[in-house]
């Protein structure tokens, strides 16, 4: 199995940058799934195409536009073992030249994010071991699969090994919630087609991208075993959520004894279980200074733990959340989900035009911020805003501040962004408009008399003062207050200048 794969030189890539793989763990679903997201333009399809460039068995060039004049017009990709700690790499001879040398050929199966099958096309009869070298099943297979990108790393054509078989067809079902009937047919002119007979024969020139996709994928799952390393650009791509989520969950399973990486812009894609049974997740960006890539640590992997079944705040790494991880920069964490949905209805009546983007809904309590901030800078993100309720402990703010200079910190001029009533209130009846505690007949035998169930009416503070009841910015009807909107506006207007878009 693989430790690790080391980029230099090689497009966007201008620094040396690592990416962790991860292991299969005590037969642990997702242990072994490695998870590459980010931006457009970040760097992902560049580190496929390297795992693509090391399976190779043929002599690799760099092209002039490949190479990254920062590194020196050289380069080096480097694939570590984490049996015997082997190095496997291609690196260019010299600087500003193509040629290049290359120590071992390892057993990785390569899917770019565009798989094709040629409606009709003559069948492949070179096996694995040959067809790399002979020029002729080359043509014949790009011909078969024409992908709009790298060619698929494929013996043969792999659809006519599993036609019949039923663990891939099990596997299909499972993925696709109904029994797919298919099969290679021969047509008259002598040429091979998928063929559908699910409702009337037609062949795969009327199948969906996605199914199309799907075959592909589901047969390098069948095949993939602990000695392979299987590597998917976009598995998700134009596949219906419902069948994302399918397909997740045949990958984590596949994932428990054998190495699986794939790039992906979906959030379906991205299971929190998986990386807390020891798969990774590895945001990829470019943000002027060349690729780079951030990965989740033991530290931040802890943090997300802390959110592991909290039962009141299910929502905290959502789909939305998880969403998040595919930015370019620039977000704003929040105590909760009012508080997201409030502040956009804010945005829109107080005309502030740049959008924010907030952490999915809000970080389960303002306690909880601070992990949510520590994976947020595990993954790189450069731009942050943490906003806390007014309320909050001025101390303990700045004591997550002093952990992260590098972000922002800023607070409401409010207890809360609404208004909200004693949670206790009619469970006391001398609880009354704010009535001091004095005035309860119960209060007056002492505190251990009172029959309310808050424990802030203590020592006759006044029921204002209690946490259950705030004083917020927006009041019951859904409208920011006149005494609240300046101080409000303005710090709006801060926020979007800086964290906005």
């Amino acid at each position: 199995m693989f430790e690790s794969i080391k980029i230099k030189g090689f497009r966007g890539f201008a620094d040396e940058q690592k990416l962790k793989l991860a292991k299969p763990y005590d037969g642990k679903i997702g242990s072994g799934l490695t998870v590459i997201v980010g931006p457009n333009n970040g760097g992902k399809s560049t580190i496929i195409e390297s795992f693509k460039l090391l399976s190779l068995r043929n002599e690799v060039s760099f092209t002039e536009g490949q190479r990254n004049i920062k590194s020196g017009d050289r380069v080096e990709i480097k694939l570590s073992s984490f049996n015997d700690g082997s190095t496997y790499s291609i690196k260019t001879v010299s600087a500003g030249g193509c040629e290049t040398e290359k120590h071992g050929y390892l057993s990785i199966t390569v899917l770019p994010s565009r798989r094709f099958f040629t409606p009709y096309s003559n069948e492949v009869s070179y096996g694995q071991d040959q067809w790399p070298l002979q020029p002729a099943s080359i043509k014949t297979l790009q011909h078969m699969l024409e992908p709009r990108g790298q060619p698929i790393d494929a013996d043969d054509n792999r659809l006519f090994k599993v036609v019949g078989n039923e663990e891939f067809n099990k596997l299909l079902e499972q993925i696709l919630d109904y029994k797919l009937k298919w099969t290679v047919d021969l047509s008259n002119t002598r040429e091979y087609y998928v063929k559908i007979t699910n409702n009337g024969d037609h062949d795969s020139d009327g199948l969906g991208e996605g199914l199309v996709s799907l075959l592909f994928i589901v047969e390098a799952l069948l095949n993939q075993s602990p000695d392979k390393l299987l590597v998917i650009d976009e598995p998700e791509l134009s596949l219906h959520p419902q069948l994302q989520r399918n397909l997740l969950d045949l990958i984590l399973e596949k994932s428990k004894e054998s190495q699986i990486v794939y790039a992906t812009h979906s959030p379906e894609m991205v299971s929190i279980d998986a990386i807390l049974n020891g798969g990774t997740l590895a945001r990829v960006v470019n943000q002027g200074n060349g690729s780079k890539i951030y990965q989740l640590n033991e530290k931040s992997r802890n943090c997300l733990r802390k959110f592991d079944g909290d039962l009141f705040n299910p929502h905290v790494f959502g789909y939305d959340a998880r969403s998040c991880f595919f930015e370019d920069d620039k977000l704003v964490v929040v105590e909760g989900q009012e508080d997201v949905m409030f502040l956009r209805k804010a945005l829109k009546d107080l005309g502030i035009n740049k959008k924010i983007r907030f952490f999915g809904f809000g970080a389960g309590g303002a306690d909880k911020i601070k992990f949510i901030v520590t994976i947020l800078e595990s993954l790189g993100f450069e731009k942050v805003c943490c906003l806390y309720d007014g309320d909050v402990d001025i101390k303990k703010i700045n004591k997550v501040r002093r952990k992260f200079p590098q972000y922002g910190f800023k607070r409401l001029n409010a207890d809360d962004i609404r208004d909200k009533e004693c949670r206790v209130y009619d469970k006391c009846s001398n609880l009354l408009d704010g009535s001091k505690c004095k005035d309860c007949k119960d209060m007056k035998q002492g505190i251990e008399f009172c029959l309310c169930e808050c424990e802030n009416v203590v020592d006759k503070k006044r029921c204002e003062s209690c946490r259950h009841m705030k004083i917020g910015i927006f009041n019951k009807s859904g409208e920011i207050k006149n005494d609240y909107k300046p101080g409000f506006e303005s710090l709006l207007n801060r926020i979007a200048a800086k964290y906005g878009c």
